[in-house]
């Protein structure tokens, strides 16, 4: 019996211009294979609630703080914690007044969280409002950073304890936390969040 084999070839020239392009503007890969949510301690709950009953954007907007953080989730449901865009330490304007990042000061509780083993059993466990970290500015103003979603924490960026600014400097690099949710349904893990802001 005589067997023949096609030989298959690729085109990687192909994907040249698009792998230019995630290395130019890293998140251009984050918006392609992440699902990206937004959340804010202070109102994740009223703002749904004000959402279905106000009319009124401007009313509803003057409640809502400006500190948002993002959650990023991966296709195999790792969430990534960071600063969302309009957060006020990366709005130029407001950080005119506000000065650069001095430091970021991790929670103990994190900081001496074990994090081995294939399923991280002894892991931190985390609720939505847990506080992961401090970050100071140059004025003496303090923003907490929150897990966002129920879960496990499965790292912890101990880069910024050595350069806070890259909270700021480089917002992909500058992330806080990685998280795995405590289940699989989209809709619960991102119970707190919101798509937009």
């Amino acid at each position: 019996m005589d067997v023949t084999s096609t030989q298959i070839t690729y085109d990687i020239g192909a994907y040249a211009q698009l792998n230019e392009q995630l290395r130019i503007k890293p998140e251009l890969y984050l918006d392609r294979y992440f699902v990206q949510q937004f959340y804010a301690c202070a109102i994740a709950g009223k703002r749904k609630h004000d959402e279905a009953e106000s009319t009124d954007a401007e009313t509803r907007d003057e409640a809502i703080p400006r500190e948002w953080q993002y959650v990023r989730m991966s296709p195999n449901k790792l969430c990534v914690i960071g600063l969302a865009g309009s957060h006020p330490l990366l709005d130029p304007e407001q950080r005119k007044h506000i000065g650069e990042v001095t430091k970021v000061e991790f929670a103990d509780n994190v900081k001496n969280s074990v994090i081995k083993g294939k399923r991280k059993k002894q892991s931190l466990r985390l609720m939505p409002n847990t506080k992961l970290c401090t970050i100071h500015t140059a004025d003496g103003k303090e923003y907490a950073v929150r897990a966002a979603v129920k879960g496990v924490l499965m790292e912890w960026n101990g880069r910024l304890e050595s350069d806070p600014s890259l909270v700021t400097r480089c917002p992909e690099q500058g992330f806080v936390a990685i998280i795995k949710p405590s289940t699989d349904d989209n809709q619960k893990i991102f119970s707190e969040c919101v798509s937009s802001v």
